[in-house]
């Protein structure tokens, strides 16, 4: 395993651990957020630990990097299908040809503490998870431009990367 520095990517925010949890709303007011794998029931939040990004560099062991597009627009707002489409079409396209490999899809439900508005922000979410070998700083960046990208398009103030148990907003 090889630790990669989270300075060097400049990211909002970083959390470096990964906790189960029960209750999502308990969750995102205690941790800030929390998800809900729906395809696997897996529910957790991310969490405090270090700086740095855990790769595994093993045969025994791949790493996942997830994008989460969110169904919302502008915080809470309702996306329309066809924009939703359009990102995920893109940031598709985009892993294919960079890898060669198609991404899995898995659906979500995230949470998060909107401070502005003193209430949980639920949102439904396509999990977009590649699996790689090995993770380099280049392979983050290029993740963290799709992130930028799905930001942009969807209108909000951040949009989740995750990196095996680390969780880092773009």
């Amino acid at each position: 395993m090889k630790n990669i520095n989270s300075k060097v990517f400049n990211f909002s925010f970083f959390l470096s651990n990964k906790v189960k949890v029960n209750n999502l709303e308990q969750a995102a007011k205690e941790h800030g957020g929390a998800t809900h794998n729906l395809d696997t029931d897996e529910k957790y939040s991310n969490v405090e630990g270090n700086e740095f990004i855990k790769v595994y560099q093993n045969e025994m062991n791949v790493n996942t990097i997830s994008l989460f597009i969110p169904d919302t627009v502008n915080v809470n707002g309702q996306a329309s299908k066809e924009q939703i489409k359009k990102v995920f079409s893109y940031v598709v396209q985009k892993i294919f040809k960079k890898y060669q490999t198609e991404p899995r899809f898995e659906n979500a439900l995230g949470t998060w503490y909107s401070d502005e508005l003193q209430t949980v922000v639920y949102d439904n979410i396509i999990l977009v998870n590649t699996f790689l070998e090995d993770v380099t700083e280049a392979d983050i960046n290029f993740f963290v431009s799709l992130a930028k990208y799905i930001k942009k398009e969807m209108r909000q103030e951040a949009v989740s990367l995750n990196i095996n148990s680390a969780l880092a907003l773009i």
